[in-house]
């Protein structure tokens, strides 16, 4: 299956990604990170925040040091002769008790903190796509452009080309009226691509009293000369 549609954003075709369990699982996961915590949480809680504190083993230090001290004091009674069996069955429940707890805590923040690395991959495959998107809306833009360029420099190659041949054809026509003249006034001589005979005769003009018969005789041997 193919996750990108496509979409028409004015001259520019952008691909969407579709991911409709991202969209549904994120509001899911923001509420259960921002409902409140019972009372057992709360108090679990607190208690390994203590538990894990300098305050928490200066207090259990001293309440061994005087149960220890007291017990081997001459002259007291002792409630606990060593080896210290009542010390120890104390703290084999407060042990009991206590691993629990810390671990009902960590547990919790273990799964706060699994929903939350969530909401963040969630943030960051969100932020990754929209990035895909620009770069992707970029390179259309840059393409687009190219070939508006691409276009108007063909424009040009064209419009330079047409300028070029009509200047070479107004050449060529100049070029051809150069060398074919032909002049009647005062005298006659024809030119074609050829050089002028070395006697022309230019000097002699028509007399418009002679017949017209004469004016061709004269024509016809200055052409053949």
């Amino acid at each position: 299956m193919n996750p990108f549609k496509k979409v028409s954003s004015k001259n520019v075709d952008a691909k969407v990604v579709q991911k409709p369990q991202i969209v549904e699982i994120q509001p899911a996961v923001q509420n259960t990170s921002t409902q409140e915590l019972t009372r057992g949480q709360r108090l679990a809680d607190k208690f390994a925040a203590q538990v894990g504190s300098w305050g928490f083993l200066i207090g259990q230090s001293t309440v061994l040091a005087g149960w220890v001290g007291i017990n081997l004091m001459p002259g007291v009674p002792h409630w606990d002769e060593s080896p210290f069996m009542m010390l120890n069955l104390v703290f084999s429940f407060a042990s009991a008790y206590t691993a629990p707890i810390v671990l009902m805590s960590q547990n919790r923040q273990s799964d706060t903190d699994r929903k939350n690395s969530e909401i963040d991959h969630q943030v960051n495959l969100r932020a990754g796509q929209n990035i895909e998107l620009l770069h992707e809306k970029l390179d259309d833009l840059h393409t687009q452009q190219l070939n508006e360029l691409t276009q108007i420099v063909k424009e040009q190659q064209r419009v330079l080309h047409e300028l070029k041949v009509s200047l070479v054809n107004e050449s060529k026509e100049v070029k051809e009226i150069k060398e074919f003249k032909v002049s009647v006034l005062p005298g006659i001589y024809v030119q074609n691509g050829a050089q002028l005979p070395k006697q022309v005769i230019v000097n002699k003009a028509f007399n418009f009293d002679q017949p017209i018969g004469d004016n061709n005789k004269v024509i016809d041997k200055l052409i053949r000369r």
